[in-house]
């Protein structure tokens, strides 16, 4: 028997693509816990003949289990491979990764298998003495999560602060979860002024929007710029309609004026208690 074929001789467990379901045969082993980043008791490794194709969006399921899949090391004999060694990481689920604008607009978000991961508590001095928690959400190298982005796993909001693709081979992003309330269907009002009559009024539309606390989101573009204070939130509006300061928006828990607004993606506006 070569040792190509010795090497593959306890391929005995099936492995699937967790998107697609096609399967392969693998072996499922223990490892050192020092080879990849993230919770070490959801830490495995598999090993595969050279010729097996690993799942295009890194993901497979074993035993009802799912794992995200990080870079491979292959074993060589007399200049070949014979086997190729797989990290993973134990997935939580499904979480849906959008962007801001395309969440406030109904556009359809993207399913990826993801581990969330306690990193550190961040101080909220700015507004209270709670010590609200950030997150590492591992990915597939695959995916995407840029800055600003959205994560929504285990029935919770998460914003993206940053994220890298660790030496694993799995994306990282950095991401703070967001206090409820997050997103909320709203009244917005518009004043108009009519020069002709010389008179002013008050136009009202209903729109979707998100508001984080003003520290999640925010920057200064001179000093001319309004100052931040304690209790200012940054309210992101789509561009289906158009504030400007002075503006209000009715939200859950009362009415806020626009004090500035910035033009991004969607309009960021900072807002303050009205």
């Amino acid at each position: 028997m070569s040792l190509y074929n010795a090497a593959k001789r306890f391929n005995t467990q099936l492995a699937a693509d967790a998107y697609t379901g096609d399967t392969f045969m693998c072996q499922f082993e223990p490892m050192s816990f020092s080879k990849i980043d993230g919770v070490s008791i959801e830490k495995r490794q598999i090993s595969v003949e050279p010729t097996v194709a690993i799942p295009p969006r890194g993901a497979i399921t074993i035993e009802g289990k799912t794992y995200l899949v990080g870079h491979g090391a292959p074993d060589f004999w007399q200049g070949d491979p014979i086997r190729i060694t797989l990290i993973i990481q134990g997935a939580d689920g499904l979480a849906s990764l959008n962007s801001i604008v395309n969440e406030l607009t109904s556009v359809a978000a993207t399913s990826a298998y993801a581990a969330l991961v306690f990193s550190k508590y961040v101080p909220d001095s700015d507004n209270n003495s709670k010590y609200p928690p950030q997150y590492q959400v591992f990915l597939s190298g695959t995916e995407e999560a840029p800055s600003d982005s959205l994560i929504h796993l285990d029935s919770r909001w998460f914003l993206v602060k940053q994220s890298y693709l660790s030496t694993s081979g799995l994306r990282v992003a950095l991401a703070n979860e967001l206090e409820e309330p997050t997103f909320e269907t709203i009244s917005f009002g518009s004043k108009t002024y009519d020069p002709i009559t010389d008179t002013s009024g008050t136009s009202s539309s209903t729109v979707k929007i998100l508001r984080v606390k003003w520290s999640e989101h925010f920057t200064y573009l001179s000093q001319g710029s309004e100052n931040y204070q304690r209790g200012d939130q940054q309210i992101f509006v789509p561009k289906t309609v158009t504030p400007k300061p002075s503006d209000t928006l009715t939200l859950s828990d009362g009415v806020w004026r626009i004090l500035s607004v910035q033009n991004e993606a969607t309009w960021s506006c900072h807002a303050r208690r009205a």
